[in-house]
């Protein structure tokens, strides 16, 4: 799957063009949009939704879904609070912790898949039960000491982007790189393309799906460590949004939900555009509600592009 940068911005053009125009009607509408202080808010605020969506485009591109993100968050943000404020072995326990849970889940849901025959969807939504479960059960509610040193490192401010925004365009340049320049990536798009086309060409898909689940599960682990950072606590319901936002960041970017179609560019637009709704909305005072109507609308519209397109080429 290899190509040129302008080939995969190229996919990813009508997420980018509906950022750009919404950031010119935000501007238009509000002289305080192009504000520093704003525009390095909208950043802060993308970072965990773009991390996360990078995990779930992944799963998509394989044909399948992870929800299971969103517990993964949830209990990467209680370990960190729970176990980092006693120093940096703490902290180095906390994220390791996290990060392993992360990937057994995926594993867990891999194996699920591949061996079981269970659909990811399926799957998935019992694993996030199950994490959600135990983040309950170890913190009912927000709570725990996130370590300070650690707090302020990732709300280090580089000009308008926090070290939380930096660290998630790297997951994103990683993604890329290992999604068009690695065996791996292209044998991720030639799963999404065909299971048994791809089996005919002597590709393990199995071994593929379970290192796509466990790479999802460790990726949302990072988002949820980078999280809990942000909230300086950990929280058992705060990753319950981030399941659906990043499954519509990722087909807003232009990731088909049919597996193989995508790049990881367009995700990150998507993420963007979503935190943009919700910023410019917040700005105007309109109600949290109708950013679920808004958002939901442009999940539909984009689902129903991808069935037109897809149409079209049959």
């Amino acid at each position: 799957m290899k190509g040129s940068v302008k080939s995969h911005i190229k996919q990813a053009n009508p997420s980018l063009v509906i950022m750009v125009l919404m950031v010119g009607a935000a501007s238009a509408m509000s002289s305080r949009f192009f504000t520093a202080a704003n525009l390095r808010n909208v950043l802060t605020q993308t970072a965990v939704l773009a991390i996360v969506s990078a995990a779930q485009c992944f799963a998509l591109l394989i044909g399948g879904i992870d929800m299971s993100v969103s517990s993964v968050i949830s209990v990467s943000t209680i370990f960190v609070a729970m176990f980092s404020h006693s120093g940096p072995a703490g902290l180095a326990f906390a994220i390791a912790l996290a990060l392993a849970v992360g990937a057994f889940t995926g594993f867990v849901n891999g194996m699920g898949i591949v061996r079981f025959q269970i659909p990811a969807m399926i799957i998935t939504i019992s694993t996030q039960a199950f994490l959600k479960g135990i983040a309950l059960i170890l913190m009912p509610s927000s709570g725990g000491k996130v370590n300070q040193a650690f707090v302020k490192v990732i709300k280090t401010r580089v000009g308008i982007f926090s070290v939380a925004f930096l660290l998630a365009v790297l997951t994103y340049a990683s993604a890329w790189l290992v999604l068009h320049y690695t065996r791996f990536g292209r044998r991720i798009y030639a799963v999404g393309n065909g299971e048994l086309y791809a089996e005919q060409s002597g590709i393990d898909t199995k071994k593929i799906t379970v290192m796509v689940y466990v790479l999802s599960g460790l990726i949302a682990a990072f988002g949820g460590i980078i999280l809990s950072a942000r909230i300086s606590s950990g929280n058992p319901l705060v990753g319950d949004s981030y399941a659906m936002d990043s499954v519509a960041a990722a087909v807003i970017g232009g990731i088909s939900m049919n597996g193989g179609v995508g790049t990881i560019a367009g995700a990150l637009s998507g993420a963007v555009i979503l935190t943009l709704i919700n910023n410019i909305m917040n700005s105007m005072g309109i109600s949290p509600y109708y950013q679920y109507i808004l958002k939901g609308a442009l999940l539909m519209f984009s689902l129903m592009l991808f069935q037109i397109k897809r149409r079209r080429t049959v």
